[in-house]
């Protein structure tokens, strides 16, 4: 029981990762969706590594330095955990068909519903959140330099993908002025 407890924490975030991946892969698969991985963009390798640092850096952690999350950090890593998930679903949900992790033409239409009334990057806005609630969760310390760096890195993506957007989609400008980044009244 003694070892049960002492690795529960680690047994919660598995399970919150879980949910969280298995969620995201019954939205993205389901009937109808037409997902594109285009693994040769470069901006997408920029998010998945630091992405993958900042869950796996804190578990490493825990073993290996003996790191032990307060309750606090496990509460409030629990909810931004949770929180990324539902921008990251939702966000999903709202595209319907046309997620790509590729920044590309092909196919691509404007949303403006849902989520994406507001927010023009919802689901950047849930990797944001997800490489926040990684350390915190687990009361990490190094690895919030990888989270730190993912979050830089979405920001740049975004920047891209604005960039891009605003080239080839008549109707971004418009769109752009009228909605936020990521933050309703902040960006």
């Amino acid at each position: 029981m003694q070892v049960f407890l002492e690795y529960l924490p680690l047994i919660i975030y598995a399970l919150f990762f879980g949910g969280l991946k298995f969620s995201e892969r019954m939205v993205i698969s389901r009937p109808g969706t037409r997902i594109r991985k285009s693994w040769g963009d470069w901006t997408a390798w920029l998010i998945l590594v630091p992405l993958w640092l900042a869950f796996i850096g804190p578990v490493l952690e825990f073993e290996i330095l003996n790191r032990r999350p307060l309750l606090w950090e496990m509460i409030l890593g629990g909810v931004l955990f949770f929180t990324s998930g539902l921008f990251s679903i939702k966000g999903y949900l709202d595209l319907q068909r046309g997620f790509t992790q590729a920044v590309e033409v092909e196919g691509t239409s404007l949303v403006v519903t849902g989520l994406y009334h507001t927010l023009r990057h919802p689901i950047s806005l849930g990797n944001i959140l997800f490489c926040v609630s990684c350390p915190l969760f687990l009361g990490a310390g190094p690895s919030w330099i990888p989270a730190l760096i993912g979050i830089f890195m979405v920001m740049f993506r975004i920047s891209v993908e604005e960039s891009f957007m605003q080239q080839h989609i008549p109707d971004y400008a418009e769109y752009k002025a009228r909605t936020w980044a990521l933050i309703p009244f902040i960006y």
